[in-house]
């Protein structure tokens, strides 16, 4: 079993647009001078009203007033009161460390969260980036992991198993990650998960421990039947197969692997060459797909590299616009991976053998 401590990152974990619900009525009691344009309302978290916070944005003078009490009184919650990080006033503002507290069964459960709020065509938008998550240390089969919890907050605020099981070799524990990248260092969470060769049944149990939540997580071995899968594709770092009765993880498969038997759909691959990372989500695929294991024969999965680039090219009035695509040896199509902005993209056009021009891509 591994207990999970709470841990706050310099870096967004899970960014998630919240549903807001607006009032025109001031608050029971509000910041006095107030001025400049103001909106009122609730940031939404789940099914349940208990866990809303409500919020007054002040955007001429660049404030966030959380009730994070919860009484309505947005004059008693000094942690409450945020800055925008920006300098220039606008219609879009991040407001950073927002320490949310939500009660669940088991205590108290903390987040620390960085909230966007703008406003467009009359209407407020918001999106709660988390930075914090719970994970500990567990040793399987004599090999060390980093496993945790990255919750679902803005859906699902008092549950730890409606959110992303992080799942990655402990040495890279303190590299960043974001549970909605596409690199799947997290997965979705399961009970029934097969790593590393090995069946699992997964429990996340939720204790109180001086009036907070204290997550643990607890594998416990099973014995499954399992079938031949033959990954010919090259450059896979990660792969994951859902829909069949046990999520399966895979790090660097190659040749022929033992999974479960059973039906599998479209998997989630993470591509890596020379520092290089690339991703591709089934959800964003075209074409469906199904990898049916069934003991008796060698199943092939036809996905990963080689890898073919190409760049589609069309005119938009006096524009050109080029489309870069990155498909694998099944027809799907990857994304690459930019962990940071130092070295934007380039490009080169050549006509023939010349160089006729150059440069780089502006991000976003």
């Amino acid at each position: 079993m591994a207990s999970l401590d709470y841990q706050e990152t310099h870096y967004g974990v899970f960014n998630q647009r919240v549903s807001l619900t607006m009032q025109t009525i001031p608050f029971k009691k509000e910041p006095a001078a107030l001025s400049g344009k103001i909106f009122r309302g609730t940031l939404n978290f789940g099914d349940d009203a208990s866990q809303a916070v409500p919020f007054l944005w002040q955007r001429n003078a660049q404030k966030l007033c959380l009730d994070l009490n919860r009484n309505r009184d947005l004059t008693d919650d000094p942690a409450g009161v945020l800055v925008a990080r920006s300098s220039e006033p606008g219609y879009y503002q991040m407001f950073t460390n927002a320490h949310l507290l939500f009660n669940i069964d088991s205590g108290r459960c903390r987040v620390l969260a960085d909230i966007n709020i703008w406003e467009y065509n009359s209407r407020v938008y918001a999106y709660v980036m988390a930075r914090s998550l719970w994970q500990g240390k567990l040793t399987l089969q004599g090999r060390d992991w980093q496993v945790g919890i990255v919750q679902n907050v803005v859906d699902q605020p008092g549950s730890f198993e409606e959110g992303r099981l992080l799942l990655r070799p402990w040495e890279k524990r303190n590299r960043s990650f974001s549970a909605d990248d596409g690199l799947l260092a997290s997965v979705p969470f399961s009970r029934k998960l097969f790593l590393d060769g090995h069946a699992y049944k997964v429990d996340c149990i939720v204790r109180s421990q001086n009036g907070e939540a204290s997550p643990a997580l607890q594998f416990t071995e099973q014995s499954v039947p399992l079938g031949a899968l033959n990954v010919t594709a090259q450059f896979i770092h990660r792969l994951v197969l859902t829909g069949g009765p046990y999520l399966v993880v895979l790090d660097d498969p190659a040749g022929v692997v033992k999974v479960p038997i059973g039906t599998y759909i479209q998997p989630d691959i993470q591509l890596e060459q020379n520092g290089v990372e690339a991703f591709s989500k089934a959800s964003l695929q075209q074409v469906a797909r199904q990898i049916s294991v069934d003991g008796r024969t060698i199943a092939v999965l036809h996905m990963g590299g080689p890898l073919t680039n190409s760049v589609i090219a069309n005119r938009h009035g006096q524009d050109l616009r080029l489309d870069y695509r990155l498909a694998g040896g099944g027809g799907e199509v990857y994304q690459t991976a930019v962990r940071g902005r130092a070295k934007p993209p380039e490009f080169a056009i050549y006509k023939g053998a010349n160089k006729i021009a150059s440069g780089t891509f502006e991000f976003g």
